[in-house]
């Protein structure tokens, strides 16, 4: 305590000389029967703090809120008066030799009267003030504050002086009282100053206190020129003093959401995760903390856990919110809208169906004519067929040289006649695009990955869609089932994507290495495609990897796989070790055998029947045995065989670069039929776009085969 009580003496000292000018001159006049000049020398200082704001020990005796000082010197020698009466309002102050002063406690509320009454030998000197009726706020720092001895740190209070001769002091403090800032005295500041910066390196560290208080000065009469009471009101803050600031905690900058644009089934549930990002770099898992919502919770609703429940078909915003930082995410609520299963009875996409099987079946045991339904001349290059609802459908590349853009054609099944008016122009770059078939609407894709939806009927187009991820290159034949049409997209690695056929809003995307030439082939529960080294299987819902076979390479040019029977069968180089024409297990990805006779050589896709399958292996078509891969039986033909195989019924179906046609017996390769095509049948190129992606289709009674640009159609009647 004897600390402060010093440093409010030092106090009333500096404030007394800038107060009566020059300290030793000036003063106040006579009194009882003493001259000034004899009088002693008496420096009181009554400095108070509010009730609810007094300091810890040290600063004033406990129960009280002032302390009053008062030092009373010979004005001869100036050695301390130890024999004086001294009180403030009536209470009688201690001589402490330790502090040469007198001291105590004492009570004093703002705008209170504050009497000084000195007695030494047989003369009294009294002196009056009025303490201040509010003492400085300080507004900074708050309470508790940590300051950084290395920083400037900024003291800051408001309240209004209400003499013109007050003046602000400040001073750091340790919690036994000792000044610790500035060095000597506490900082004296004109009423004009609301703030003072204390510079770097200025403090010690430790707890401290900072006190901000106003000051004014009486005059004592008759004593000592400069003596003088000063009165002083306070308050102070806790604070804390470090050598440097600690790391600033890192601050939460975004949320991600992942899955990112998820699916999720009407009936279903997906789980969402919140993971937030720092300032400091760091990553958090943030589900459980978040609040979530849901602006549509008509399509869905979003569980306090992130788990997203689909109720109907459409779309809503999913909302992740943590403070004032949030993260989004559109949640596309899917039905399916079932499509037949295979065998089909139609031609959808490539290879027949959605499974790529090239197996149709007909409701009725066939019979092949002496000539074709029709034949028409085109203008380009012929895509495979599509046959579904009376009509066929294909697409061209561009004539006469041209190799940007292509066409969509819709003919009737029945007699080759040209629909919609005429062909539908197909923008983009080189003369490559290609078409599938699901509940009455067409889905045509360009080169370039923009996804196009027609009406079946009437050609009205629909939608239009360009395909997302910054994928520039698309030679891969469109799949459409379900509701949902796949395709899949390279050049910046692969993205294998799923799209809505109802809106064309992407349901989903997933990653593949790398995209090119695969066409996906569906199941009932996965989405598979091929390339070299790789092969995925993916829910058809939410994209969701089932598994996935990485061999030791990765690249371009996939080929499309077929599935049948709970197996795919795929043709792409696999590792090093094993021969093309493998075989997985659909479900589990196991690898259970391949499909190769002899030497094969990779030609184009397989056609799969219920027991048997059929590839071409160097221009010769053979019959598998899907059970022990064992060869049945081959033909050769003419020694020009190109198309991929097709099988409708109990008839295996192939193409001759010659334009013949070939219908043999699955059983026994025995001779059904032959027919000319009327051009040179092309084999299908799975790795130039330079036209689109041919084939052989059969659907709805008729056998529909491409020839360069002409298109021809063989009615397959029934008993």
């Amino acid at each position: 305590m004897f600390g402060a009580r010093l440093m409010f003496l030092r106090i009333a000292a500096v404030v007394s000389c800038l107060f009566l000018a020059a300290c030793g001159s000036g003063g106040g006049g006579g009194g009882g029967d003493s001259s000034t000049a004899t009088a002693p020398y008496i420096l009181a200082a009554v400095l108070s703090f509010p009730e609810t704001n007094v300091p810890p020990a040290g600063f004033v005796p406990a129960g009280f809120n002032s302390e009053a000082s008062v030092a009373v010197l010979d004005s001869t020698t100036g050695e301390p008066i130890t024999n004086a009466s001294v009180s403030v309002n009536g209470v009688p102050l201690a001589y402490v030799p330790a502090g040469q002063d007198y001291e105590g406690g004492i009570s004093v509320n703002p705008g209170s009267s504050i009497t000084l009454s000195v007695t030494v030998g047989s003369t009294t000197y009294t002196s009056t003030a009025t303490q201040f009726s509010s003492y400085p706020a300080i507004t900074s720092p708050l309470t508790d504050a940590t300051w950084v001895s290395t920083e400037s740190n900024l003291a800051a209070w408001s309240g209004v002086a209400p003499t013109t001769t007050s003046l602000y002091a400040l001073g750091v403090f340790d919690t036994n009282g000792e000044l610790v800032w500035p060095y000597g005295s506490i900082q004296i500041l004109p009423t004009t100053t609301t703030s003072y910066t204390i510079f770097p390196w200025s403090l010690t560290t430790g707890n401290r206190l900072l006190i901000v208080g106003l000051m004014d000065l009486v005059e004592i009469p008759n004593a000592y020129p400069d003596s003088g009471l000063i009165i002083g009101g306070f308050n102070y803050v806790p604070i804390t003093v470090i050598n440097a600031r600690p790391p600033a905690a890192p601050t939460l900058q975004s949320i991600a959401m992942t899955p990112d644009n998820p699916t999720v089934t009407v009936g279903k549930t997906k789980q969402l995760t919140a993971t937030g990002s720092y300032s400091d770099g760091s990553t958090q898992d943030l589900t459980a903390q978040v609040s979530w919502q849901s602006s549509d919770p008509v399509k869905a609703t979003v569980s306090t856990t992130g788990l997203v429940s689909g109720l109907s078909y459409g779309s809503t915003t999913v909302t992740a919110t943590l403070g004032s930082i949030s993260g989004s995410t559109l949640v596309n609520v899917f039905q399916p809208t079932p499509s037949p299963a295979p065998p089909l009875s139609q031609s959808v996409t490539y290879q027949i169906d959605y499974a790529h099987s090239g197996r149709a079946v007909f409701p009725y045991s066939i019979t092949f004519p002496n000539s074709p339904a029709w034949s028409v001349t085109l203008n380009g290059a012929i895509s495979y067929p599509l046959i579904a609802g009376g009509k066929v459908y294909v697409t061209t590349s561009g004539t006469g040289g041209v190799m940007y853009g292509t066409s969509l054609y819709a003919l009737d099944a029945q007699n080759g006649a040209i629909l919609w008016g005429g062909p539908v122009a197909i923008s983009g770059t080189y003369g490559w695009s290609a078409a599938a078939y699901d509940h009455g609407k067409l889905f045509v894709i360009n080169f370039d990955g923009l996804l196009r939806s027609f009406d079946a009927t009437t050609g009205a187009p629909g939608w239009s869609k360009q395909m997302p991820e910054n994928q520039y290159w698309f030679d891969s034949p469109p799949t459409a089932v379900n509701g949902i049409v796949y395709v899949g997209g390279s050049g910046s690695g692969g993205t294998l994507y799923a799209v809505d056929e109802a809106s064309g809003n992407v349901l989903w995307t997933a990653g593949v290495a790398n995209g090119q030439q695969s066409s996906p082939a569906v199941s009932s529960d996965g989405v598979f495609v091929s390339y070299p080294c790789q092969v995925y299987k993916f829910d058809p819902i939410t994209g969701d990897s089932l598994w996935h076979y990485s061999g030791p390479c990765s690249g371009g040019g996939g080929k499309t796989s077929a599935y049948a029977n709970g197996l795919l069968y795929v043709r792409d180089f696999i590792d090093f070790n094993s021969p093309f024409g493998q075989i997985y297990d659909a479900t589990n990805g196991t690898q259970v055998g391949t499909f190769n006779v002899g030497t094969f050589q990779v030609g184009p896709i397989p056609a799969l029947g219920t027991t048997t399958g059929f590839i071409l292996n160097d221009g010769v078509l053979q019959a598998i045995n899907l059970a022990s891969r064992n060869l049945l039986w081959s033909f050769a033909g003419d020694g020009r065989l190109v198309s991929a195989p097709i099988v409708v019924n109990e008839a295996v179906i192939v193409g001759s670069g010659s334009g013949k046609v070939y219908a043999r017996n699955i059983t026994n390769g025995a001779s059904l039929w032959e027919g000319n095509a009327g051009a040179s049948i092309l084999g299908p190129d799975e790795h130039n776009v330079s036209q689109p992606h041919t084939g052989i289709g059969a659907g709805e009674g008729y056998l529909v085969v491409p020839a360069g640009n002409v298109l021809t159609a063989w009615k397959l009647s029934g008993p």
